[in-house]
């Protein structure tokens, strides 16, 4: 055989959204903290995410974690995430199908019904608790980082239709819009128009706000997701998630961190407050159950001085469930077999 490269990794969904956990086949990442450990990835390992998530081995839905020994004396374990868009400070879903995967395989001691696990990723420490039955997960409850709004109504014009934008942080940035305004709705047939139309929204903000710097701050310098959201089509549920952006599409799941931002754009509008729940449902109809754990006033500043904010801490709760113990091969002799990203989105939005 001519294979020069063997990675064993296990794969899983969470709500539909696919995660592959790496666990053997990574170099020895240099750095004595988990941003140094990814600055040494980026520049010296960036064709790993490719190999993983990238066609042909993957598509544009894919997320990988390569999970790390602890770098934080509080955390059990660190996590790189990597995917279509580059490296991500956080992910729901993969972080849902990690602590799955790790307890049903026997990588992390299991207790029941409940066994607790603190995952140090870039947006910070995250505390997850796996309701545990019989050795299977039955779900996994993470506590999100702080999770708040910057911006309210930014209007930009697309097609000849103006769209009230916001953007809010729930471990990741979105820009959200409610898809009344897109005269479309949230189902699978509709995806191709969503997609397309969420790319030309984007670029628009993505260039407001490179065009001016007065915004307050921590607000973001570009958005690479845009969250539609609507109201709920299943009983039970609160409201409906869609996520979409140029590398990865759309998600199947609700999106953990667009979960945790919609609370956050939800109690900014009044509209949710502390111990509220809320049912997210995905596309295909699968849930992510959230709720208000906390609420914080901070203070933030801007160009206008500083002014009292508010941010969240959410929870989420979803399930995974394992899909393939898989190992990755490299055929020295694959033109393609170092992977390849496809742009997920673009074209014209409908009219």
């Amino acid at each position: 055989m001519n294979i020069v490269r063997r990675i064993k990794v296990i794969d899983s969904h969470t709500a539909g959204e696919p995660t592959r956990v790496v666990i053997e086949g990574i170099p020895t990442l240099e750095g004595s903290t988990l941003p140094e450990k990814e600055t040494d990835f980026l520049a010296n390992h960036a064709g790993l995410a490719k190999l993983l998530v990238g066609e042909p081995r993957g598509h544009a839905p894919w997320h990988s974690v390569i999970p790390l020994p602890p770098l934080h004396p509080r955390a059990d374990l660190s996590i790189l995430i990597v995917s279509a868009l580059g490296s991500l400070a956080m992910c729901g879903h993969a972080l849902i199908g990690l602590v799955t995967t790790f307890i049903e395989t026997g990588r992390i001691p299991v207790r029941e019904p409940t066994t607790q696990v603190v995952v140090e990723t870039l947006s910070g420490l995250v505390t997850a608790t796996a309701q545990v039955e019989g050795g299977r997960v039955v779900a996994v409850t993470f506590e999100g980082v702080p999770s708040w709004v910057a911006v309210t109504g930014m209007e930009v014009e697309v097609a000849g239709r103006l769209f009230e934008v916001d953007l809010a942080y729930g471990g990741n940035w979105f820009a959200m819009v409610r898809i009344e305004q897109t005269g479309l709705t949230i189902e699978v047939e509709e995806i191709p128009n969503l997609v397309a139309l969420g790319h030309r929204i984007r670029q628009k903000v993505n260039r407001l706000l490179s065009e001016s710097s007065d915004w307050p701050m921590g607000t973001p310098d570009q958005v690479d997701q845009l969250l539609y959201v609507g109201p709920p089509v299943s009983p039970g549920a609160d409201g409906q998630n869609l996520v979409t952006s140029t590398g990865l599409g759309f998600d199947r799941s609700p999106c953990g961190t667009g979960c945790c931002a919609r609370m956050a754009w939800h109690h900014a509008r009044e509209e949710m407050g502390l111990g509220d729940r809320f049912v997210h449902e995905s596309v295909i109809n699968t849930t992510f159950v959230g709720e208000i754990r906390a609420v914080n006033q901070v203070m933030r500043g801007g160009p206008a001085g500083s002014a009292l904010g508010w941010e969240i801490i959410p929870t989420i709760t979803g399930s995974a469930h394992l899909t393939a113990f898989n190992e990755l091969v490299l055929d020295r002799h694959d033109p393609l077999g170092e992977g390849f990203f496809l742009p997920a989105a673009g074209g014209t939005p409908p009219t």
